[in-house]
């Protein structure tokens, strides 16, 4: 009889995706409400961060899915958990942009901070 797998690392990364996209949700809907005042400078915040935030959700589903992982290389020593960290910054960044909108992208730190929990785990040793 096969053992269970006890690596839930594939389920993180599902719910890390979920979260993301749900705060992209809040985001499209905050949007909606108000975009009336919105100008040149909050459309552009708009756009980036919802870039950013699909950007996020595909890397997390990738790494769930087992084709991409956290620690590979993007250019020269620069890996992915280290662009989805600077995509995490900009997001927020972007969303500073939008009006009555300073905080909404903070609830991307906890998908993040699942990523790097994930990313820093060591493997167990293996029992003799």
């Amino acid at each position: 009889m096969a053992e269970p797998r006890t690596d839930r690392t594939a389920t993180f990364y599902w719910v890390c995706s979920a979260l993301t996209l749900v705060v992209g949700l809040f985001l499209a809907a905050d949007i909606a409400d108000s975009n009336s005042r919105y100008n040149a400078t909050a459309w552009t915040g708009v756009v980036l961060a919802a870039v950013l935030i699909l950007a996020l959700a595909v890397v997390y589903a990738g790494c769930a899915r087992g084709q991409l992982s956290m620690e590979q290389v993007v250019i020269g020593r620069f890996t992915l958990f280290q662009a989805s960290t600077i995509a995490v910054v900009a997001a927020v960044g972007a969303d500073i942009l939008i009006p009555a909108r300073d905080t909404g992208s903070l609830a991307l730190l906890l998908p993040w901070g699942i990523t790097y929990w994930l990313h820093n785990l060591k493997p167990a040793e293996p029992k003799p």
